[in-house]
């Protein structure tokens, strides 16, 4: 190892200690800081305290005069509630490690944390049991609200479940956009402010394609893939998307539009055609909504609160979540707290339904990795729960594009040892595809919602060689082999015919083995899954028609069907794994030390990768799939070619 690799360490960590020395000159001259506010669903509300029942006279009071008997007052009836949820900001299934990174204090940045989906989920049907609480208004005016259409399904089920239990629902609009209205249309109510609007476009999806800048770059993607439909490697290859995969992805986007037109024509009594025609119009003026009865009643701008508590009188009063107090820590506490190892997860005490989050993309390797899917902990994690006899049954919660395939084959294979021992069942999210769609090939019951993505079921690898880069910086990479296959994976190296077919029949017995299992876990024959395969992908809707999945639900169906199968009558939720800790100092201090087959093999593809994907996210798209191609480039040439299982393209649906 270089000398000056040393010396790049060191001065970075005299940088840290010199931080570290400012921090507390400015601790003893600043107050504390506060811990951010924990971003998650509303917890108990906030009740309005009532006066003392009983009063008595003071004890000074004159001697002479006789103290009267303290009478007991009537206690005044408890007022009806109407409780107010604010919702905003993006809501995701798995809440990663701490909101709080100490590094965004010294660089800047550090946007909302997103909020948990279930907790919310789980304050709504707490607030149904609440019988002082017969309203509940829903502000939407936050233009930064996001939910996915798998949520929104849920989200719609919850408010019904809600509204079952009396409870009114009312909607408060601004600004609304698709995800607003499909929240909107599940209420009783809706209500728009007269100088907001509604934005509600079709479904549409865009993707990046690379080919072009790779060209005037100089790097050349080698690529082998099973099947005539894997877009995974479109993007690599092509400079713009091919005929067949436009033609595929219109048809996706068919079934994922209609099931959102669907929604909101069923939750405010309009036909499907009449809402499709307002998605073509697009933009909505107020007037326009109220006549097309998108909304109820147009009411003046801020005056949510006065519009409902008027026309529901003195006898309700408005109330809040209660939010936890804010506690006050040093920056060295959260220092501390971010740089310290996750926690051991807490045992499971009582008799338990287990969802297991897998989000991310799929990896090889020993160290979980936070928004990964890593092979070595989920395994162990599996392993964990099966042998668990608090542990009565099993929902895995899968939001992934795939990944390794190996790694794929893996949590597949403790998935299978698991669902002989108790009941396990999945639940597909936003996305299940690819390796996603690979886990859940053991035979078991398979929930997708209509939005989900799913299927994808192909295999492919791609080597990216940067010869034409290295010379147009005036270097040139010489290799001295004893044969042509020994520099297969040289930086400088483009596969030739007879490597690219030897890849081809490495990737040829891994598809093999994926239509195998998909085969058997379906009860469909190989030859006529082929025509659904190939990397195809499918709505969660196309799915259900196709066979790939068994049943239209969420989580909450999937708990339903688990507690069934387990014959239970009382249990309780776990979420696991639980979030990772916020700061990973290896990372700062140049990377995680682990023999993994995927890591970044230098701080150029770190920087290139750190950008990338922060420009991706900025866009909109999820980045999982462009991170693990990028981590995986192999600039020592000393690893083997990879199999992916992966839907490699970055989709970017805007509902």
């Amino acid at each position: 190892m270089s000398k000056r690799f040393f010396t790049d360490r060191s001065c970075r960590l005299t940088s840290w200690a010199r931080l570290g020395f400012v921090g507390f000159v400015a601790g003893g001259l600043l107050a504390p800081l506060s811990a951010q506010d924990k971003p998650a669903e509303p917890p108990a509300a906030t009740q309005s305290p009532e006066a003392n029942p009983t009063t008595s006279e003071p004890a000074t009071a004159a001697p002479e005069k006789k103290q009267e008997e303290s009478k007991p007052t009537a206690k005044a009836p408890a007022k009806k509630q109407v409780r107010v949820l604010a919702l905003s900001g993006e809501y995701v299934d798995l809440q990663g490690g701490s909101g709080f990174n100490p590094t965004d204090l010294i660089m800047g940045g550090g946007g909302g944390r997103p909020k948990s989906f279930y907790k919310l989920c789980d304050y709504l049907d707490e607030l149904s049991h609440e019988e002082l609480v017969t309203h509940v208004v829903f502000d939407l005016s936050a233009s930064s609200l996001s939910m996915n259409p798998a949520q929104l399904d849920e989200f719609s089920r919850r408010l019904t479940h809600l509204r079952g239990h009396g409870k009114k629902c009312i909607a408060w609009l601004e600004s609304a956009s698709n995800v607003h209205m499909s929240i909107a249309s599940g209420c009783d109510e809706v209500l728009l402010a007269d100088l907001g609007g509604i934005d509600m476009p079709s479904s549409s999806m865009e993707t990046m394609f690379y080919r072009d800048a790779m060209d005037l770059l100089g790097v050349q993607a080698s690529v082998t893939r099973a099947g005539d439909f894997k877009g995974a490697v479109e993007p690599y290859v092509n400079p713009v998307m091919s005929k067949h995969l436009k033609e595929h992805y219109l048809a996706m986007l068919e079934s994922i539009n209609n099931a959102q037109v669907g929604r909101i024509a069923k939750g405010r009594g309009l036909s499907v055609a009449a809402v499709r025609e307002l998605q073509k119009k697009r933009m909505i003026l107020p007037v326009e909504a109220l006549a097309s009865k998108l909304v109820d009643k147009l009411v003046s701008y801020g005056a949510m609160e006065k519009t409902v508590m008027d026309s529901l009188g003195d006898s309700y009063e408005w109330t809040k979540p209660k939010a936890k107090p804010k506690k006050e820590v040093s920056i060295f506490e959260l220092m501390g707290q971010a740089m310290a190892p996750p926690k051991n997860p807490l045992k499971i005490k009582d008799d338990s339904i287990v969802v297991v989050h897998l989000s991310g993309a799929i990896e090889d390797g020993k160290t979980a990795n936070g928004g990964s899917i890593v092979s070595g902990p989920t395994v162990k994690l599996i392993e964990d729960l099966t042998a668990d006899e608090k542990v009565k049954g099993v929902v895995v919660r899968i939001n992934s594009p795939g990944g390794s395939a190996t790694a794929s084959e893996a949590i597949r294979q403790a998935l299978e040892a698991m669902a002989k021992k108790k009941p396990l069942v999945f639940s597909m999210g936003e996305l299940a595809a690819s390796g996603g769609y690979w886990i859940t090939c053991i035979g078991q019951p398979i929930f997708a919602e209509h939005g989900t993505i799913t299927g994808s079921i192909g295999v492919f690898s791609m080597k990216l060689s940067g010869g034409a880069l290295a010379r147009r910086l005036g270097v040139h990479i010489e290799s001295v082999t004893l044969d042509s296959a020994a520099g297969m994976n040289a930086l400088s190296h483009a596969w030739t015919e007879e490597e690219t077919e030897m890849m081809q029949k490495f990737i040829g017995t891994i598809y093999d083995k994926f239509l195998q299992i998909a085969s058997s876990s379906r009860n469909i024959p190989v030859e006529t899954l082929k025509s659904l395969a190939g990397g195809r992908v499918w709505s969660g809707e196309q799915a259900k028609a196709n066979r790939l999945v068994d049943q239209l639900g969420g989580l909450d169906d999937a708990l339903a069907m688990v507690a069934k199968n387990a014959k239970l009558d009382k249990y309780k939720v776990v979420h696991r794994p639980e979030a990772t800790g916020g700061l990973d100092l290896g990372s700062l201090l140049g990377g995680r030390e682990e023999d993994a087959d995927i890591l970044a093999s230098s701080e150029l593809l770190s920087v290139l990768e750190s950008k990338l994907c922060e420009m991706l996210k900025a866009q909109g798209f999820r980045g999982d799939a462009t991170r693990l191609l990028l981590r995986s480039m192999d600039l020592s040439g000393k690893q083997s070619p990879k199999a992916w299982a992966l839907l490699g393209e970055e989709l970017k649906i805007r509902y």
